[in-house]
């Protein structure tokens, strides 16, 4: 991809104005609900923004987010039996306000301190933060204050690491966003040249190659100063990558020599993005096939996303959309959307393309389509519009 493709890429990442608001309703409700089910053991002070939402790193078109609930204990005494009540209060409130129907709605994750659950097909991080350690809501503050600094050092710094993102979750590779933050800001204090995209991931494939070898990822000092965190850390493991409001927490604690193949296939998917650099195939009249029905979950009534290149290697599948009208149709946006994405990054023909659907063009529905849909359907025109692709439908 040339510099002007990154830079068309990262536009098109951008959150539409309407899943913003969507995205504010929903914390505002949240926050509406959780305030009904107080209690006199705790107080929650604050239901805020988190993770790459309040970093400013999401990308769009999401289907799910990071959500901070702060906690004040009113009479504090032993935190394993308070949190305890605390995680067992809230998990009552989200079961008693919103319709999960399924136990594996609602998961706690007990060394994260969060709670998931599902809203149809929207899933909600909550991470319980308290006013002091252990999981500290200063500690959490930190972590977001970093990526703003890092920003300021490196203009580019969120937009190349939302590029990252991206491919990752297009590869289906787990590896957490904060974990990725830390190594691309190491890497650019180690590698940076110019302020270039490619020069970015370049030196943030190099950084994979430190991390595989056993080199220690962390930030700077002048991060650690600047964020007031006591920069001893004893930490040493095989994978190391560490925390930057607490360097004794090693973030790749649970990476093994096995585990450890989801960051090689994390540098060959940039490897392969940085040396696309070649015009698009548009001769010969053969039309780029692109399906976007949604495939049948097994052993369910539930759906999944899928988008496959006829012909080819590309395709892909995600997520579990129940089996009703306007939950089919968001699963053939997202399909449509991303195998429109993989023709243009895999360098494939833009200029003919049949798109089969069972609802043949969906651009065009207006009957009983959700404001969620809209805003999906506004961001594949955009896309459409950006990258000058010329589609029909069968």
């Amino acid at each position: 991809m040339t510099e002007k493709d990154f830079r068309r890429l990262v536009t098109d990442l951008e959150i539409l104005n309407i899943e913003k608001e969507k995205l504010n309703l929903k914390l505002s409700e949240l926050e509406e609900k959780l305030a009904k089910h107080q209690n006199a053991y705790f107080k929650i002070t604050a239901v805020k923004k988190n993770g790459a939402w309040a970093k400013g790193t999401l990308l769009n078109d999401t289907d799910e987010v990071d959500i901070m609930v702060c906690v004040e204990l009113n009479k504090p005494n032993n935190f394993i039996i308070d949190n305890y009540y605390v995680l067992n209060a809230v998990e009552n409130s989200i079961i008693a306000e919103y319709p999960i129907l399924k136990l594996s709605n609602l998961e706690r994750n007990t060394n994260l301190n969060t709670i998931t659950f599902k809203e149809n097909n929207f899933t909600i991080h909550l991470a319980i933060r308290y006013l002091s350690n252990p999981f500290g809501v200063p500690d959490e503050e930190k972590r977001i204050n970093f990526v703003e600094i890092a920003n300021k050092d490196y203009t580019y710094f969120r937009n190349a690491l939302k590029i990252i993102k991206y491919y990752r979750d297009e590869q289906k590779i787990n590896i957490s966003g904060y974990l990725l933050e830390i190594m691309l800001y190491y890497s650019l204090n180690e590698y940076f040249k110019e302020n270039r995209y490619e020069d970015y991931l370049n030196g943030f494939i190099k950084t994979i190659d430190e991390f595989i070898k056993g080199n220690k990822i962390e930030v700077s000092k002048d991060i650690y100063k600047k964020l007031e965190v006591n920069i001893i850390s004893n930490v040493k493991k095989s994978y190391m990558v560490l925390d930057v409001a607490n360097p004794n927490i090693n973030l790749a604690e649970n990476v093994n020599d096995l585990s450890v193949g989801e960051f090689r296939k994390l540098k060959k998917a940039l490897a392969k993005l940085i040396e696309n650099k070649n015009t698009l195939i548009t001769n010969g009249n053969a039309p780029i096939v692109l399906n976007i029905n949604p495939v049948l979950i097994k052993d369910t009534n539930e759906f999944s996303w899928c988008y496959k290149i006829e012909g080819s290697e590309y395709n892909n599948t995600g997520g579990a959309y129940q089996n009703s009208e306007d939950q089919l149709l968001s699963a053939m946006y997202k399909g449509l959307y991303k195998g429109l994405r993989a023709i243009v990054d895999y360098g494939l023909n833009r200029k003919n393309i049949e798109v089969v659907c069972q609802k043949g063009n969906i651009l065009k529905l207006t009957a009983n389509i959700s404001a969620e849909n809209v805003s999906r359907i506004k961001n594949i025109e955009s896309y459409i519009e950006n990258n000058g692709l010329v589609i029909r439908y069968r």
